[in-house]
Formats: structure tokens, C-alpha cells, sequence
């Protein structure tokens, strides 16, 4: 006997077949533009590191630049490799990379990312003596450990979890100057995911108050890791996030832009003159001397690379005297010349890249920084500045293993 139930039945299963089938079309036609969005699988909850992308993940960078980003079982973007332990005899020469979105590079492809670029140099023979030019006798081996959004007491802890176990022999410390020391100092960030090392004494104390965030509790809890799953399998959940993301970075773009340089806290430029810029300053200078410290004490080399930011190498000398006027100083280079007496109290070669950069900058006649899709001049390294990137690297990364080999 039918009952009037059964109209409503029917209309409700065949609108949810009509919605099944519309996302799955949606979902395939996604699939098949290869419409995947980097950033919303980038950021997955780490206890230790406060997260770290997913393992085994590959997925398009769009915003800035455009790079296919793949990473590896280990959850960074890097090719998977060889065992922890290495046998004696003739095995590669392993240097480690560590840092930020500087590092991990996802605006360009792989290949073209400074520390594989390096990697390449290095291996056809850029360490040779002139009287004896060729290959190297051991291979080099680059692998990296940074991750877009790290600060410097990331990046350390990146060491000391991750990359220690490999027994690298040259270290390299990529520290941004742009956000590195905004980031290290909760007094200036506001992270809810980000692990801190404070300063006590002479030593360093891990904040792990982080574990105890709502965000972080809720991306390790079962709704948080079903989310995650739904969205790292998902085009048309990933696509969802990139909505929300271009909404967020349209209306910002719409705001009053700061006095400075966009996505950089001018108080960098400044001498510290509050008590969080003071800790943030106290607590850099801290993890570096601790960096060269760790890193000796395993009889690897270590390297710090000073990354500057777009103004301070700015092709056009008008441009960064413009910045400078407007944050209130007299130059950008305080923090290159703070950095450079902190690295030369810890004993630490420097790879000093604002120097470099803004040299060949004025020389090329041609930023360094910036894509067209983005803000041309500004943001990250394109093509052109990982290049330069890479061989003032090769230079330092050679001078070090001359060093280990003359000993």
C-alpha cells in the first residue's frame, strides 16, 4: 500500500544522485586539469616540528610562480634517500639544507631551485683545483629540510630530529630576514601551530605550548585527520581551499599596504627598540650560536645563508633608498650587518646573499625577486635569483670541503 511518503522519498535520493554524480564530474574534470592546490595539503600537524608537509605528496603551486611540488616519504619537498647510516668507502658528500619558503622553493620547479642547482655545479666539478678540473672523486648529495613558514628554531629543530641522523658532512642555514626573526619570538608571532626556543640563560628551552593549541588538537583529532584525508584526496576539496585562499589574499591585497616592503615587518630594519624586537634579537642569535655548536659537535661544517629581502636587492638603487625613507632608517643592511657580527662570534662562515644579490641585481638590470602572477619584483626568488643563489653557495659549500679534505 503506498503512502504519501514515497513522492518525498523518491525527490530527496534522486537530488542527492543528482549532487553524488555532480561532484564526482566535478571531481574528474578536476582530476583531469590537474587541478590540485599545494597549500592546502602543505601543513600537516608534527609534534615535533609543529607541522611539516604529508609524505609522498604531489600537487600544484600556483600563487606565485607554478611548480608541480612533490615530496618525499620523509614529508619534504626533496627526492627520497639512501639509508640513514652510510658505509665508508666511497660514498657522497651529504650536504643538508635548512630553512624556509626560500628553501623549499615550491614558485619554481625542482630542477631550478637554488640547492639543486648547487647540487649539479658541485658534481660537474665546481670544487676542482684549477690544475685539475673534472668530476669530483665523491659525489655530492644535497638534501633539504626546509619548509615554507619555518623560523630559525624550526629549522634547528628540523636538524636535530631529521637530518642529524643522516650524518651529513656541510650544513646550510638558510635564515630569512624578512619574517626569520618575527617568527622566532612569541612576543611577535602569533603562530598557533609553531613550536619556540626561548632564551634562558645561556641556554635554550623548547615551547612546546603549541600542542595544547585548539588548532593543533583539532588537526590531530579524528575530525581534523578525516578532514586532512578528504582534502590530500580530493581536487575538488583542495580547489575549495584555493577559493578561500585567493578571497583572503584578494581582500589583504585591497588593504592599506604597510610603509615598507610587502610581507616583510620593517621593525627587522630597525635597532630593537621594545622588548619583543630585544627577544626576538636575543633568542636569533642564540639558535645560531647553537646551530654552529650542534652541527661542529658531529663533525659536519657549518654554513649560515643570509637571505635578504626583495627591497634590500631591488635592481634600482631609487627603489631601496624609496624603502628605506619610508620605514625611517637610513639603510636596509642592519640586520645583514647584526647577522654578520652574530655569525663571526659563533666562528660561522656566512653566504651573505643581500650583498651578492644586489650587486648582480644592478648589474643584470633585472630583479631578482617576483613573478608576474604575483608582484613582480617582490616576494620570492624567481628563476634568475636562484641561479645566483646557487653558485654563491657552490662557492661557500666548496670552501668548506676544501677545508675538511686539507685537514
Amino acid at each position: 500500500m503506498a503512502t504519501g511518503l514515497e513522492a518525498p522519498i523518491r525527490t530527496f535520493a534522486l537530488s542527492l544522485l543528482a549532487t553524488l554524480l555532480a561532484l564526482l564530474l566535478g571531481e574528474g574534470v578536476l582530476r583531469l586539469a590537474g587541478q590540485s592546490y599545494y597549500w592546502a595539503v602543505a601543513k600537516q600537524p608534527d609534534a615535533s616540528l609543529g607541522w611539516r608537509p604529508g609524505a609522498g605528496i604531489s600537487a600544484w603551486q600556483r600563487l606565485e610562480g607554478a611548480a608541480l611540488v612533490q615530496t618525499n616519504a620523509r614529508g619534504f619537498r626533496d627526492r627520497d634517500h639512501d639509508a640513514e647510516e652510510r658505509p665508508p668507502g666511497l660514498v657522497p658528500v651529504r650536504v643538508v639544507v635548512l630553512g624556509d619558503s626560500f628553501a623549499e622553493a615550491v614558485q619554481v620547479p625542482l630542477e631550478q631551485t637554488w640547492w639543486r642547482l648547487m647540487e649539479a655545479e658541485l658534481n660537474a666539478g665546481a670544487c676542482a683545483p684549477a690544475d685539475r678540473p673534472g668530476p669530483p672523486a665523491r659525489p655530492f648529495e644535497v638534501l633539504s629540510f626546509a619548509v615554507s613558514g619555518y623560523s630559525t628554531a624550526q629549522s634547528l629543530l628540523a636538524w636535530r630530529h631529521e637530518a642529524l641522523v643522516l650524518d651529513p658532512d656541510i650544513v646550510v642555514l638558510a635564515l630569512f630576514l624578512g619574517n626569520d626573526l618575527v617568527e622566532n619570538s612569541p612576543l611577535l608571532d602569533d603562530e598557533p601551530m609553531r613550536p619556540y626556543l626561548l632564551a634562558a640563560g645561556d641556554d635554550l628551552t623548547l615551547d612546546a605550548a603549541f600542542l595544547s593549541s585548539p588548532e593543533y588538537r583539532f588537526r590531530t583529532s579524528f575530525a581534523g585527520r578525516l578532514l586532512a584525508w578528504v582534502t590530500r584526496h580530493s581536487y575538488l576539496a583542495q580547489t575549495l581551499v584555493q577559493a578561500r585562499h585567493v578571497v583572503m589574499l584578494r581582500a589583504e591585497a585591497g588593504a592599506e599596504p604597510p610603509p615598507g616592503e610587502p610581507g616583510v615587518d620593517s621593525g627587522v630594519f630597525r635597532v630593537p627598540d621594545d622588548a619583543a624586537w630585544r627577544d626576538a634579537w636575543r633568542v636569533t642569535e642564540r639558535i645560531i650560536a647553537a646551530f654552529a655548536g650542534e652541527v661542529r659537535a658531529t663533525g659536519a661544517h657549518p654554513v649560515l645563508m643570509v637571505v635578504g629581502t626583495a627591497g634590500q636587492v631591488h635592481p634600482d638603487p631609487r627603489v631601496v633608498a624609496a624603502l628605506a625613507a619610508r620605514i625611517g632608517v637610513p639603510d636596509l643592511g642592519y640586520p645583514v650587518r647584526r647577522l654578520l657580527q652574530a655569525a663571526d662570534i659563533a666562528g660561522l662562515p656566512v653566504i651573505n646573499l643581500p650583498e651578492t644579490m644586489a650587486a648582480e641585481a644592478e648589474r643584470l638590470g633585472t630583479p631578482l625577486h617576483g613573478f608576474d602572477n604575483a608582484i613582480p619584483g617582490f616576494g620570492h626568488w624567481n628563476a634568475a635569483g636562484h641561479r645566483v643563489a646557487a653558485a654563491a653557495a657552490t662557492r661557500a659549500v666548496c670552501a668548506q670541503w676544501s677545508r675538511a679534505i686539507a685537514r
